[in-house]
């Protein structure tokens, strides 16, 4: 049997869950092929899966089953003409809908972007023969607003492949770090406020951002951050697309995660930090709680204390001085959880 995993919009976020998906396939007997955006070609140059690149004609082809990694403007397109011939349609719907108050959280552009990226999600809902969410919490949105257009559906984790590959050296581990978008739904004006809060008052510790927003307009106004990174207490890339090395590299160097987030239905920096034994602080919202488990492999805290800096201090020593133990636990929940491995038994039932 042959499928497709397909991702037709440029999304690097995505691009791990197409080779997760993709390698899951394999390993279940399909013959597997990836339809995906021409722009992810810088990426894929080592693939040892048959690529085609998606322009603007729609390829023919034959597939038992085509699997949509991310919403696009044209999944519904592609869907329609192949369900034609009896391919099977599935979509892996991280994002089911929230309430606008929800999405305001990270401002207007971003719930602009939501509204639209929901309207194309239901074209092709209405076109799918399965639906996988991501979480318990991904679920529960889901059936509050798009159960009636796909009543099949089912819940995997999001799945990613092994990228650490050696031991895990705790002793390399010197980081609290912010890796990812800098935006205001995950709180990185908060992120920002805390660091300077424990350098200004004598707290030995290290940081790291990592991100490809621009941030040089923050760095130039702020004379603490930039003594911060003049000091080496504080290091940070940015300002444009980082490589996947780069990421990983930051991961691996990190002995804590901030996934202290107002706003998220899950988050792929989750099960990247545990990918490299690296426990997280992570609000209780969206399907954190599911994830994270107090003490083990991080700490979840109320909104509410998202500015307690001495409770987010305290937590932080604690994750130091247990390191060995909540590393291990961290990468534990990866291999059994977000490993695309543990999850192929699953995915055999379902199919």
């Amino acid at each position: 049997m042959k499928v497709y995993i397909a991702s037709l919009k440029f999304s690097p976020g995505h691009f791990s869950h197409v080779i997760a998906y993709s390698k899951l396939f394999s390993e279940l007997g399909f013959e597997t092929n990836l339809l995906i955006s021409k722009d992810y070609s810088k990426m894929i140059e080592n693939a040892d899966i048959p690529v085609s690149f998606f322009e603007d004609k729609i390829p023919e082809f034959n597939a038992d089953i085509i699997l949509f990694a991310n919403p696009s403007t044209i999944n519904h397109k592609l869907a329609k003409l192949y369900k034609k011939n009896g391919t099977k349609i599935l979509y892996l719907y991280h994002e089911p809908f929230d309430s606008i108050p929800e999405y305001l959280k990270e401002g207007l552009k971003q719930t602009i972007k939501a509204i639209g990226a929901h309207y194309f999600s239901v074209k092709l809902l209405k076109l799918s023969d399965l639906v996988i969410v991501p979480s318990n919490f991904a679920l529960n949105l889901y059936k509050k607003s798009d159960m009636k257009y796909c009543r099949n559906v089912s819940v995997i984790p999001l799945l990613f492949d092994d990228e650490h590959g050696n031991n895990i050296d705790i002793n390399d581990k010197e980081y609290f770090s912010y890796i990812g978008h800098a935006v205001i739904g995950h709180a990185f004006d908060i992120y920002l406020d805390f660091i300077k809060y424990a350098y200004t008052k004598g707290y030995k510790m290290k940081f790291m951002i990592a991100t490809k927003t621009d941030l040089s307009n923050i760095i130039s106004k702020d004379k603490i951050i930039q003594e911060m990174v003049s000091k080496n207490v504080l290091k940070i890339t940015h300002g444009r697309p980082l490589k996947n090395s780069e990421i990983n590299e930051a991961y691996k160097k990190s002995f804590c995660v901030w996934n202290l987030y107002k706003r998220s239905t899950q988050s792929g920096v989750l099960p990247k930090a545990f990918m490299f034994g690296t426990p997280v602080l992570a609000s209780n919202i969206g399907s954190f709680p599911e994830y994270v488990k107090n003490g083990k492999n991080g700490y979840i805290f109320e909104i509410s204390d998202l500015k307690n800096y001495e409770k987010l201090i305290q937590s932080i020593q604690n994750i130091q001085n247990k390191l060995d133990f909540m590393s291990l636990e961290a990468r534990k929940t990866f291999e059994n959880t977000f490993y695309y491995k543990s999850q192929i038994e699953k995915m055999k039932n379902i199919l």
